[in-house]
């Protein structure tokens, strides 16, 4: 007997890839890794030390946050959109042979934050919550409850045959006594022998 294997991505798979996404995003806050400049966005609006500052510390609360599980829908969409839009203005205001390529990387991994929380229901979305899930009670019993015991009524027994004549007896009631003539003639095929 052969059962067929079963594919399952639970709630802790889905933590640890948010994890892995949200941490990378950090990482790139912080200037550890190589790839999107956060500050590309506010460069126009301020000097470029408050834009750095502004846009490293804007997407590590975000990344935080989404790997937190903290409002993760509100969270994992301006996640996207700050790396989608700070990509935009760094890879195509002024296109290089290289920039498509890393606009198009930062285009798939602003798919993969939206894709965390776009397969849970509503309490999967709570669970996911690293830090803030706790068991609600659904229902709650408003009257009190007084427990007592419950005896069955002790009944004789009576033997099997008992039942079995009884039984037979209201099958024979059932029956309409009829006519010989109504009855069909039963043909004896061993009385010859």
């Amino acid at each position: 007997m052969s059962l067929k294997p079963r594919f399952s991505l639970d709630q802790a798979g889905l933590n640890l890839i948010r994890i892995v996404i949200g941490s990378y995003f950090m990482a790139l806050s912080i200037g550890l890794v190589a790839g999107l400049d956060p500050a590309v966005i506010f460069a126009p609006l301020m000097p470029p030390l408050a834009a750095d500052l502004l846009g490293a510390t804007l997407m590590f609360l975000l990344s935080a946050c989404l790997m937190a599980g903290v409002r993760l829908r509100l969270v994992a969409l301006s996640l996207a959109i700050f790396v989608f839009s700070n990509s935009l203005t760094q890879n195509m205001m002024h296109v290089v042979p290289g920039s498509v390529s890393a606009f198009w990387r930062d285009l798939t991994l602003s798919a993969a934050v939206l894709l965390t929380y776009s397969g849970l229901s509503g309490p999967a979305l709570r669970r996911a919550s690293v830090l803030g899930y706790r068991a609600r009670l659904q229902r709650a019993c408003d009257k009190d409850v007084n427990p007592r015991r419950i005896t069955l009524a002790t009944r004789g027994k009576r033997p099997i045959q008992q039942e079995i004549r009884r039984a037979l007896t209201g099958a024979r009631l059932m029956r309409r006594p009829g006519k010989e003539a109504d009855e069909p003639e039963i043909l004896n095929i061993f009385a010859n022998l």
